[in-house]
């Protein structure tokens, strides 16, 4: 049975089985009411729907917390139609909770064009202590070199409220610790998010960020932000996405995202050493940074393979996954 919420601003109803959050809004992002209702879904056990029309757009700071935290983007597509917004699965409502219907064919996605989309990156960052971490360093280096200005600002949600400050910002990720931060940060046409985890091993920061469209990115600045975060990341994933543009997500079916390049860091080379990084599976292995401290930056185009496939293979190669 659906009850009213009274004790959560953002929820509209609620199941023994789900949290549903309505938006009437043709873009809909991550606002701090969403957060919290992700995390009050998670506390209760139940799982988090955001249920919006079907020309909805979300942002990726919000499809990042909807893929993280096992929550669905539900499209209503007409008096009880409903779709999933990321997966394009027909949905029904089974009186707790959209879920999907098996009766329905599932669907086809269009084939990727190379090139569409925006460009993606995927940055991990191990620190030995928080104290010790230049937090939002690497954001601030992607954000140049592919915009050709700095990063306008941060916030924990969306709109940003803070100006862009690699200080205040680490400061406010030591205040939550020990506890892990995700914050959302925004530069020109590009926008993304900011995770701070402490692990056994150490400080982990996470960065993934949307934009500009990779078919105004040059080849030569993905090469020199290779170059750039060569000496201090543990790895960096740079792909195309065709289902995102301008930081935004309709929900039509969309291929994955179509991987270019991945950058192994130093740490992970000298585990097994230059020679076993230098045998991957992709076709073309760079060796960037110091002589001392070796990266390789591995393109995943120019073989007979699809370059996620080729991607899955250095990531095997190395012993990791696509989380880094």
């Amino acid at each position: 049975m659906v009850e009213p919420v009274t004790w959560h601003p953002a929820a509209d109803r609620a199941t023994s089985e789900a949290l549903i959050v309505e938006q009437d809004r043709t873009v809909v992002p991550l606002s701090t009411w969403v957060t919290d209702a992700a995390v009050q879904a998670a506390a209760t056990e139940r799982v988090l729907q955001v249920l919006t029309p079907a020309h909805s757009r979300i942002t990726y700071p919000l499809e990042l917390l909807l893929r993280d935290a096992g929550a669905q983007w539900v499209l209503r597509e007409g008096p009880e139609r409903f779709r999933d917004g990321l997966t394009g699965f027909r949905l029904r409502w089974n009186t707790q909770r959209f879920t999907t219907d098996l009766d329905a064919p599932p669907p086809t996605p269009p084939e990727a064009q190379p090139g569409s989309g925006d460009l993606e990156v995927q940055i991990s960052t191990l620190y030995p202590t928080l104290e010790s971490a230049p937090l939002g360093a690497s954001t601030e280096i992607v954000v140049r070199t592919l915009t050709g200005a700095p990063p306008a600002g941060w916030g924990v949600g969306e709109p940003v409220t803070q100006p862009w400050s690699p200080r205040e910002l680490t400061a406010h990720c030591r205040e939550r610790a020990p506890a892990p931060t995700r914050l959302v940060v925004v530069g020109s046409a590009l926008v993304g998010q900011l995770r701070v985890q402490q692990l056994d091993t150490g400080v982990l920061e996470r960065v993934r960020l949307s934009g500009p469209p990779a078919a105004v990115v040059g080849q030569d600045l993905v090469e020199a932000l290779a170059a750039q975060l060569a000496d201090t990341v543990r790895s960096m994933i740079v792909a195309a996405q065709p289902g995102r543009l301008h930081g935004l997500r309709g929900g039509c079916p969309t291929p994955p995202a179509l991987p270019y390049g991945i950058l192994l860091g130093p740490r992970l080379v000298a585990e097994r050493g230059l020679a076993h990084a230098q045998a991957t599976p992709a076709a073309q292995v760079s060796v960037l940074g110091h002589a001392s401290r070796p990266a390789c930056w591995c393109r995943l185009d120019g073989t007979e393979r699809a370059p996620f496939e080729v991607l899955t293979a250095v990531l095997m190669h190395f012993g990791l996954t696509a989380a880094g």
